[in-house]
């Protein structure tokens, strides 16, 4: 429904700015204009507003891809962003796909902090260096492999078929099958969920990581920080259980 009302809104808008642009009393455009420039912009104007009505109808009307991602697709956490962004208006999954964005903006930030810290504590290059370094590239790729198994049960989660079977008791269909089409549906829901969650997770232990670097009176503290390191491979290490 969210999807319609955008795309009557999208086209009203294109037919206020026409209206605006070609009627007389207002910008009053036409290719009869003795100004050449007004005549041309009365062209282009008009190549405009058509482009904007296929682009946003073609864009809105299209059917989700079906098609599974693999890591190939996905080289950072910018192509992650965009194809979460894909649900983002999803009606089951819209939420969850908003939370896993926000998450990536997070990780990136925490990355950035955690790089920043780095440098002033360590010298680039050295062992104690790469090693925190090195867990927080695991973390990153970590959260992108989650988002990928996050969109591939996304796009194989059909909304009609789901809304249809909220309602499976009022068919001929027998309602024990149905009842089980019901609960993959719930276990989809739950993976996608657990996910998430154990994306925040990576995430805390992360922040964690940079409050106990950046506290730590000198290197020399920075075994310290090994049960970290420990908890937050163990937490990447979850994320095959995902895939």
């Amino acid at each position: 429904m969210k999807k319609y009302l955008t795309l009557i809104t999208a086209n009203l808008t294109i037919a206020v700015i026409a209206v605006v642009l070609y009627s007389p009393g207002l910008v009053n455009l036409r290719l009869s204009d003795y100004s050449i420039f007004r005549a041309g912009m009365s062209i282009i104007a008009a190549l405009l507003l058509i482009l904007a009505f296929f682009l946003v109808n073609i864009r809105l009307l299209k059917e989700p891809d079906r098609r599974p991602v693999t890591l190939e697709d996905v080289h950072d956490l910018d192509k992650a962003k965009d194809i979460l962004r894909s649900h983002c208006e999803g009606r089951y999954f819209g939420s969850l796909a908003r939370t896993a964005a926000g998450q990536l903006d997070r990780i990136f930030q925490c990355r950035q902090r955690l790089s920043g810290i780095l440098e002033q504590k360590f010298t680039r290059g050295t062992m104690s260096f790469q090693k925190f370094d090195s867990v927080a590239a695991a973390a990153e790729s970590s959260a992108i492999k989650n988002v990928v198994a996050m969109a591939n049960r996304m796009r194989l989660f059909d909304e009609k078929e789901y809304a249809r079977l909220q309602h499976y008791r009022e068919d001929d269909i027998p309602d024990d099958i149905q009842e089980e089409q019901l609960r993959l549906y719930q276990k989809n829901f739950d993976n996608v969920r657990s996910t998430i969650a154990l994306n925040e997770k990576i995430l805390l232990k992360l922040d964690a990581l940079a409050m106990e670097i950046s506290s730590s009176a000198s290197s020399d503290d920075a075994d310290l920080n090994n049960g970290l390191i420990e908890e937050i491979e163990h937490l990447i290490e979850e994320t095959r259980y995902y895939e």
